[in-house]
């Protein structure tokens, strides 16, 4: 069964500019953006609060922009291929009498790559982020997100493993991006229902976790509702269309099923 994301603890959390310090080892002086190396930004980007195997952990997690090598005065274009370094820093919570509350345990700059533009995909605070303990003990994690494709704007979530488990092999990364699905669009800013040329479509998405015989990580499936626009450039009714995916072990990614 699917776990509701809790908040495990009022203790204030590590702040966002202590989490890039310990990840990049380079104080912002208090600021969430800041360039770390051979024109590289490292951005914050989302805190996650959780209890797991009876211990009260906070992550937060960060993404750094590519190199950019090229001369300063010179115009630079994002490359829409371009995605981001995501990275992590997390701390367990102290006993209570404890003089600093969270106790950092470890941080990894590199735990896969997602986004484009060199940008991360945006967190979508209106939507709640969901969470799952697996039989093995980890934690998969799913953060709404959005992003702008070609005037349509994209509902996904981003989905995250953390394993608290010893590390078997010298790549192994205790959280792990494991991919975006997306779960509805809304292409408003560019449609044109008079002309006939693109219709107006709009579609929003849930997502359920469904154990998965034989694995550890579940099935996640989205079930869409709303409009889409099919292969003909008709306008599609979706009515809790479902489409499931599962954990790739050989990609360590989710593909559609």
């Amino acid at each position: 069964m699917p776990d509701d994301l809790h908040t495990p603890s009022a203790t204030t959390p590590p702040a966002p500019d202590s989490v890039l310090y310990f990840i990049f080892q380079k104080d912002g002086d208090g600021a969430l953006s800041y360039e770390v190396e051979n024109g590289s930004w490292a951005h914050y980007w989302y805190g996650y609060p959780f209890e797991l195997g009876g211990k009260r952990y906070f992550t937060g997690f960060a993404y750094q922009t590519p190199a950019n090598y090229g001369k300063p005065d010179e115009a630079q274009y994002p490359d829409p291929d371009a995605k981001v370094t995501l990275a992590q820093a997390t701390y367990v919570l102290a006993p209570g009498d404890a003089a600093k509350p969270w106790v950092f345990e470890g941080a990894e700059r590199h735990v896969g790559e997602f986004g484009g533009y060199e940008k991360g995909n945006a967190v979508d605070e209106s939507r709640k982020p969901r969470d799952y303990t697996t039989p093995a003990g980890k934690r998969l994690l799913a953060v709404p997100t959005w992003s702008l494709e070609s005037g349509t704007r994209l509902a996904s979530f981003d989905v995250l493993v953390f394993d608290p488990g010893q590390l078997q092999h010298v790549d192994d990364t205790h959280w792990t991006y494991l991919g975006n699905l997306v779960v509805g669009e809304d292409n408003g800013a560019a449609c044109d229902d008079e002309s006939g040329r693109l219709p107006c479509a709009k579609s929003t998405g849930t997502i359920e976790f469904i154990a998965d015989a034989g694995h550890d990580l579940p099935l996640i499936r989205v079930a869409m509702h709303g409009t889409t626009i099919g292969e003909d450039g008709r306008l599609r009714t979706l009515d809790g269309t479902a489409l499931d995916y599962r954990y790739d072990e050989g990609r360590k990614q989710y593909q559609q099923r």
